[in-house]
């Protein structure tokens, strides 16, 4: 297959073989991909529009791949959903855990390159699936970043570890302001990463709504540089 099912390129192709079980936006910056950034749209958003956030961090020699959630989102235009809100989300989150894990580790088999070199990155429902696929998978990953987002299962997670402590850095990142997902939240989620013995754990919040602003881009990007 030389364009992939499910992927969709912006810009130069400089790999043929990668599959993604996700309807996919990947955009290459540079010729020589030393990380994977992976990231997870929130509820009701695409990975088309979510792809806009690879031209704001500007970092070369990245792969960035936006996968889309499975489930349509009936009441937005081209929306998606990782899970449902209104109902039993079990079976459908496992069923985005698992499509994520394969991407996860499709691009490492592809690319040839170390877990130490993905990063996963989300936004609100995204950032929770970065969350628990990042800490569920128990790999060391160059960074999990949690934009906006809330934690699913920390009882499964620090069951997972049992006491080891957690390698992989965490950037989670909230507003002040946040009507959707209340700043309450942001601390629950600290809390319990600092319960489960995470290492390297940095967190910021922002002066904003349910959003991602120019300031958190800036620390993003410093993040992302840091441990690639």
């Amino acid at each position: 297959m030389s364009l992939q099912r499910n992927m969709k390129w912006i810009g130069s192709k400089s790999i043929n073989q990668l599959e993604s079980p996700l309807k996919t936006i990947a955009l290459c910056k540079g010729n020589n991909i030393k990380n994977v950034i992976i990231c997870m749209h929130g509820f009701g958003d695409n990975a088309a529009n979510f792809s806009s956030l690879g031209n704001e961090i500007k970092i070369d020699d990245v792969l960035w791949l936006f996968p889309q959630g499975p489930r349509s989102y009936p009441m937005g235009e081209d929306g998606s959903q990782w899970f449902p809100l209104f109902n039993n989300p079990t079976e459908e989150r496992r069923v985005s855990e698992d499509s994520i894990l394969q991407l996860l580790f499709n691009v490492t088999e592809c690319l040839k390159l170390e877990m130490n070199k993905i990063f996963i990155l989300g936004f609100s429902q995204g950032a929770a699936m970065s969350l628990l696929c990042g800490l569920k998978s128990k790999e060391k990953l160059a960074g999990i970043l949690s934009l906006s987002g809330f934690l699913i299962q920390p009882h499964v997670i620090k069951n997972t570890y049992s006491g080891e402590g957690i390698e992989t850095p965490l950037f989670i990142a909230h507003g002040n302001q946040d009507q959707v997902i209340f700043p309450a939240t942001y601390f629950e989620t600290i809390d319990s990463l600092k319960d489960m013995g995470c290492k390297k754990l940095r967190s910021k919040i922002y002066s904003m709504g349910h959003s991602i602003c120019q300031e958190e881009i800036k620390d993003i990007t410093k993040f992302l540089e840091e441990y690639r």
